[in-house]
């Protein structure tokens, strides 16, 4: 009898061991990597390995009207002031481990005297601050056949000149604002060290934002075909369409430059500690925005990663965890812009990238060739990598996750109502 009894304890201990294995796989696959992989994701866009799925998307502006789009995986805020978006993972309550920031800060004319293609400060030949101006925001949503949300989209407009600007954040670099340098001086009242940014008020701007429901296939193409193929992820990546028109270019040889300022730690957890690590051809550069650049312009090489001789379609950099090493995030852009003439002809043109960090953020300028009198549209994108989901849950004795320790304390439950039946036997 006693063997017996033994015997079914043993059976009942096993099988409690076993759901408690069963019922936790889903917690530790959620955020455990395997030993060979470190978290980082070692392809482009274009090279999507997660599983397409649906993912639902829902869209509204709050009472001081930001508007916000969520899905499953990817919570994103959009300022009604000027086009700043914030994300981050939506089980992540409010970004308090992992937030990110993208805003585009600043539309630059200069004269590439180096010929690298990228834009210095002292190749300066006219700005504008890009909250010089006033914005509206739409947003709203595409529905298919049967009334489901395939598209949720939002778009900053510039409208006119804004009274209220900030100036402080780029007057110790941009050049005839830090006593060096007087080649700006006409953006000044005559007699006046006020600025007039006035030249730029018939200029069109607009960030177009997308986030799909499912993989969204792209191409980039002009009059002779199609140039390179993209790959937005549904639900989890926010693609933006940047247009310019009427630009008032000085010069018939300038280039024009967009400030991507990006922060890498918005979150507002202490704990919270992440890095850029910057794709250059020549090799991974990692920055953090605490850092304070001695030059101002380095030139960001595109990667060729299948060494074929063509710059990737898509180049990006990543937003780490800097304590495991961790990619959570990416912000990507695409190798080629589309330009518009005005007889409506079109070519794909290069971009290229300079950056440096001003000790707050990324100051990160994607530069396009002069279009005179016609417009130039080019795609940039945010997104969120599942393998970068951060870990929420609360943890107890032993650093076990208190969903963990619930399960134990389940299945010792089990056992000991077990014990006593059996025993009452």
């Amino acid at each position: 009898m006693k063997y017996v009894i033994k015997h079914n304890v043993s059976k009942i201990a096993l099988l409690a061991i076993l759901f408690l294995l069963i019922a936790s796989v889903p917690l530790s696959h959620a955020f455990t990597l395997s030993e060979d992989d470190d978290g980082t994701d070692t392809t482009t866009e274009t090279e999507s390995t997660h599983t397409e799925t649906e993912h639902e998307l829902e869209e509204h502006r709050d009472n001081e009207g930001t508007a916000w789009i969520q899905t499953d995986i990817m919570t994103a805020t959009l300022s009604p002031d000027m086009p700043t978006y914030q994300f981050w993972y939506t089980s992540d309550n409010n970004g308090s481990l992992a937030r990110f920031m993208v805003s585009f800060r600043m539309i630059v004319e200069f004269e590439d005297t180096n010929g690298d293609g990228v834009y210095q400060p002292n190749e300066t030949l006219a700005f504008a601050p890009l909250d010089a101006f006033e914005w509206s925001l739409q947003i709203g949503a595409i529905t298919d056949a049967s009334n489901k949300v395939t598209e949720v989209y939002a778009s900053y407009t510039k409208g006119g000149m804004s009274s209220e600007w900030e100036d402080g954040w780029f007057e110790d670099w941009m050049p005839g604002l830090n006593g060096n340098d007087d080649s700006l001086l006409s953006l000044a009242d005559e007699g006046s060290d006020d600025y007039n940014f006035s030249r730029f008020s018939d200029m069109t701007l607009r960030f177009y934002g997308h986030v799909y429901s499912s993989d969204y296939n792209g191409n980039i193409t002009d009059d002779q075909g199609v140039q390179g193929n993209y790959t937005i992820a549904g639900g989890m990546e926010l693609k933006v369409d940047i247009e310019i028109g009427n630009f008032p270019f000085i010069s018939n040889t300038s280039k024009v430059a967009v400030l991507n300022y990006l922060r890498e730690d918005v979150a507002s957890s202490e704990d919270s500690d992440h890095a850029f690590e910057l794709h250059d051809d020549h090799g991974e550069v990692e920055v953090h925005s605490e850092d304070v650049s001695s030059e101002h312009g380095t030139h960001l090489t595109d990667q060729d990663s299948d060494q074929d001789g063509k710059d990737d379609s898509v180049q990006q950099l990543s937003l780490i965890d800097d304590a495991n090493n961790v990619t959570q995030g990416l912000y990507s852009w695409l190798d080629k812009a589309v330009m518009t003439y005005l007889n409506g002809s079109q070519v794909a043109v290069d971009v290229d990238a300079s950056y440096w960090t001003d000790g707050k953020g990324l100051l990160l300028f994607l530069a396009y060739p002069n279009f005179d009198g016609g417009s130039i549209t080019h795609d940039p994108s945010m997104r969120l990598l599942e393998t970068g989901v951060p870990n929420t849950g609360s943890t107890g004795i032993l650093g076990l996750p208190m969903e963990t320790i619930a399960l134990i304390g389940v299945a010792a439950a089990i056992i000991v109502v077990a014990g006593f039946a059996i025993k009452r036997r």
